[in-house]
């Protein structure tokens, strides 16, 4: 759309030559016209080409990122000169706002939003323990500390800092300070040194001591083979959760070993450490599929309603999930997949690429609570 708009605007000031520089290889292919045009920006690849036309002379460069920083930073300061002269629409509330009150969420795109949203939209990302990124729809650059810390808290600044160390540091070398009022982040390898004759590590924030071995707090008159013979069994809060977990139907991300729990609708679950799988077969997710590999439906156990008078509860997606765990279903499980792929997949195909059974079917996104073992 952006460049199809720049070549509008080109065309309107006289311009008859352009060259395009572009970042992007798939982008790319589509206007040197070669590889196959997804289906739902066919009508966009023909407007372009429609414009080229107008033109008496064009060319496209494939290039670096970096190369084209320059054509970012000429583009936000034409954009923030016109603020004096009238308001603009932020995208995301549709509110007219003053342009000293927008401003550009990252330094390698163009969008544009208000105060308001951005706070709004950075806290419920970090309470959700991932990453903010651009919030234009479709544009996946990530956004920084340093271009949103004047509208955040500073609360929220160091949530954002907390969730910066934590993901500079790999899952295996974390270690959170096991005293229940504290559970500091730390390093494995920050905390070793050649010099340490003990396992017994000082918590940077609380200064407890613990056993970097074990996790737990010190046990300096045990060594850690005769704490484990002692202590065979987990911790009693492990032991618990655990139970929890196992009552509740949660599941544990094989990545990053955090606690999910789905709260209701679909079965396809994007952990906060971008692990996708099933929840109902806890089979991995590729990115390009629809349907979970296993044959298990999209609906788990929410309140999707297929108006069959019943209660939710009773309603035939959530009894099917339910066959799922009874070997002795395994035929039936079968003819619900069949059933499932027959209702749901037509030859007819909106804007999307896909038939309006299935966007609507689709419509409903699994909600995930945390818990670190």
């Amino acid at each position: 759309m952006a460049l199809i708009r720049g070549l509008r605007e080109s065309f309107d000031l006289g311009i008859r030559q352009v060259v395009v520089y572009c970042d992007d290889q798939l982008l790319y292919q589509y206007i040197v016209g070669r590889g196959k045009i997804k289906k739902k920006v066919v009508h966009l690849v023909d407007e372009f080409q429609l414009l080229l036309e107008e033109m008496t002379y064009t060319d496209a460069d494939l290039i670096a990122l970096n190369d084209v920083n320059f054509a970012f930073k000429l583009a936000r300061e034409a954009i923030v000169s016109r603020d004096d002269v009238k308001a603009e629409i932020c995208s995301i509330c549709f509110e007219e706002t003053e342009g000293e009150r927008m401003f550009f969420t990252t330094e390698k795109c163009v969008h544009r939003h208000c105060f308001p949203c951005v706070k709004q939209y950075v806290e419920v990302k970090l309470l959700s323990g991932t990453v903010p990124t651009c919030l234009d729809d479709g544009c996946k650059f990530k956004l920084t500390l340093e271009s949103c810390s004047k509208v955040l808290t500073l609360e929220l600044i160091e949530m954002w800092k907390q969730k910066m160390k934590e993901d500079s540091i790999p899952a295996a070398e974390r270690i959170y300070c096991p005293y229940p009022n504290c559970s500091m982040l730390m390093s494995k390898t920050e905390l070793s040194s050649e010099s340490d004759l003990s396992n017994d590590r000082s918590c940077v924030k609380c200064c407890g001591l613990f056993c970097i071995d074990c996790k737990v707090p010190s046990h300096s008159d045990l060594s850690c083979a005769e704490y484990k013979k002692l202590h065979h069994d987990p911790l009693v809060d492990e032991l618990k959760l655990k139970s929890l977990a196992k009552d509740k139907k949660w599941r544990q991300c094989k990545m990053c070993r955090h606690m999910i729990e789905l709260s209701h609708a679909c079965n396809h679950m994007t952990c906060r450490c971008g692990y996708q799988f099933c929840y109902q077969c806890e089979v991995e997710w590729k990115n390009d599929q629809k349907t979970c590999s296993s044959g298990c439906l999209l609906t788990g156990h929410g309140y999707y309603d297929d108006y069959d008078y019943n209660e939710p509860e009773y309603d035939f997606e959530v009894d099917t999930c339910n066959y799922y765990s009874d070997e002795e279903a395994m035929t039936r499980r079968e003819m619900i997949r069949m059933w499932n792929t027959e209702q749901f997949f037509s030859e007819e195909e909106n804007a999307d690429g896909n038939d309006d059974n299935w966007d609507d079917y689709n419509n409903y996104g699994g909600l995930t609570v945390f818990w670190r073992l």
